[in-house]
């Protein structure tokens, strides 16, 4: 499931890159169904699936044909940044184009190739839970931005019809269908133009030695996940010096204790 070099030149270019229905039917309809109820009936779920990435949705933490590219693009240490569910009716949208040019130097989104490998900072993964066609409203981006030098000019902005920039660009996928891209690509959600809903699940993913969104995860939420999949929110720091030898913050040592993941309900 290693990426192919046919993958690693999308994604260094672009700065996305789909891999089309690696989610199963049943398991398409299981999410989707939590969603709508999550949406229109949190009730009807226990309280540990009313939220990502909890029940059904929590398979998406570490498919391995997501993590597999994960270790590839960012580093085999890597953990779950934030996570949430759409249900976007025709007519909505997510927000305007952000993101891309010289704030790529932030190591928390930067994006670089050295030493014959990628290295992305935050990389979010949209994973498509309903049939996406040209045009439809699902995310899109101006791509090369990850890599661009010079900041977002204005005449490339806009996602009204007739002027859109000619590198503003979107995807065709079926339903279970993920789509990578590092954050530091400039990008946006656009008014969603089909009578049926778009249904996804967009996880964040960053190295651990990095931390950027505060985790808005309720506690028996995150109680309820498996000790390895909780692994993906542990603390983020590699490595502590003030035990000989240092100690190390591998996944093998937060199983071997019963600690919890990062604090989830600390407030400001």
């Amino acid at each position: 499931m290693a990426m192919t070099d046919e993958e690693r030149f999308r994604f260094d270019l672009a700065g996305f890159l789909i891999r089309p229905a690696i989610l199963q039917p049943d398991e398409v309809a299981e999410i989707v169904d939590q969603i709508d109820r999550i949406h229109h009936a949190p009730e009807s779920l226990p309280p540990e699936h009313r939220a990502m990435p909890g029940g059904p949705a929590s398979r998406l933490i570490d498919h391995p044909k997501v993590i597999d590219v994960l270790h590839e693009i960012i580093s085999p240490d890597i953990r779950m940044e934030g996570t949430f569910c759409v249900w976007r009716t025709k007519g909505q949208s997510a927000g305007g184009l952000h993101g891309g040019g010289p704030q790529q130097v932030d190591p928390i989104f930067g994006y670089r190739f050295q030493n014959g490998r990628i290295h992305a900072g935050m990389v979010r993964v949209v994973f498509e839970l309903t049939d996406v066609r040209k045009n439809d409203g699902a995310t899109c981006f101006i791509v090369g931005s990850h890599k661009a030098n010079f900041p977002m000019h204005a005449a490339h902005m806009s996602l009204e019809d007739g002027e859109r920039s000619p590198f503003l660009l979107s995807y065709e996928c079926p339903a279970g269908s993920a789509i990578f891209f590092t954050e530091n690509l400039c990008h946006a959600g656009p008014v969603w133009q089909r009578d049926t809903p778009r249904v996804a699940v967009l996880n964040a993913y960053s190295h651990l030695a990095t931390h950027w969104h505060r985790l808005r995860i309720p506690p028996e939420v995150m109680a309820a996940l498996p000790r390895e999949k909780q692994a993906y929110f542990r603390e983020p720091w590699i490595a502590d010096f003030r035990t000989s030898p240092a100690t190390i913050n591998t996944t093998e040592r937060f199983l071997d204790n019963d600690e919890l993941p990062i604090d989830t309900n600390t407030k400001p």
